[in-house]
């Protein structure tokens, strides 16, 4: 044991520690591509700075994270990384998808089966202008038949184009092929709107539940009793790995600001921790 400690130590130290990772994922969708350009913060997942060189590596989903004295060492499927420490900031539903060593404490350990995450999916449906406004709505409804139950107008400009954006009930449209989903889409604008809603510019929808590394949402579906038991463990680190994500947040859960705000507090915990 006490050489294979050594010769773990050995390899790491040939492999320079990077202060902290950074591990993640994005499944952006946007308004429709052919209708208006797409907001800079639905850019910002998958852009990198200029200089950021092999410090952002794309596509290397994480496997395994050790930790031990001297940080913690991850493995993807595009190689390895050491660092003081991680943040993992990812839906608490895909903690299980990686092996941890040590194992983490029990509480973590269990909480990924207490906090999925939502079945929804979205639809974007792109019109000339905004139609609905002339006759005297405002694009925002909810209806209890669905699929689509809720709606709200995203237009870019008064004038133009118009851009509804709906929520839509993923049990019963997710495994629809691609035009079903849209006539259905259209189907449920239209019983709100009026049938100019059947003649759409453009039509995009998004399911969560198709992305591999999104197993549902927008965001999490926490059941009762779930906060009480498990919500302490959300943000509590274990060592040098520290979480963050939407999920974590303290304020604004499930919106892009509650992610930032997670990132931030992760940043300044890990780096406290780091320098201690």
């Amino acid at each position: 044991m006490r050489t294979r400690r050594r010769v773990d130590a050995a390899r790491r130290s040939l492999r320079p520690a990077r202060p902290v990772v950074w591990i993640g994922c994005s499944t952006s969708k946007t308004v429709p591509s052919k209708t208006v350009s797409r907001p800079a913060r639905n850019r910002s997942p998958t852009r990198r700075r200029p200089n950021s060189g092999d410090r952002v590596v794309l596509e290397a989903a994480v496997r395994r994270i050790d930790h031990h004295d001297d940080g913690v060492t991850i493995t993807s499927e595009k190689g390895t990384a050491d660092a003081k420490y991680v943040v993992v900031a990812i839906p608490p539903e895909h903690w299980s998808a990686i092996e941890f060593t040590p194992a983490l404490p029990a509480e973590h350990r269990q909480l990924p089966a207490h906090w999925p995450q939502g079945r929804l999916s979205k639809a974007y449906v792109a019109y000339p202008t905004p139609f609905w406004r002339g006759a005297g709505f405002s694009g925002q409804a909810l209806s209890d038949e669905g699929p689509v139950f809720i709606t709200f107008d995203v237009s870019p400009q008064p004038d133009g184009p118009g851009i509804l954006l709906g929520f839509v009930d993923a049990r019963n449209f997710d495994e629809l092929p691609a035009d079903q989903r849209r006539q259905c889409a259209l189907e449920c604008f239209a019983a709100l709107f009026g049938d100019e809603a059947l003649q759409p510019l453009d039509y995009v929808d998004h399911r969560w539940g198709a992305e591999e590394f999104a197993p549902g949402g927008p965001t999490a579906a926490v059941p009762p009793g779930s906060w009480t038991r498990y919500g302490p463990w959300l943000r509590r680190p274990v060592g040098p790995i520290h979480w963050a994500g939407t999920e974590t947040a303290d304020e604004w859960t499930g919106f892009l600001d509650g992610a930032v705000r997670s990132g931030q507090r992760a940043r300044r915990r890990g780096r406290r921790a780091a320098m201690s």
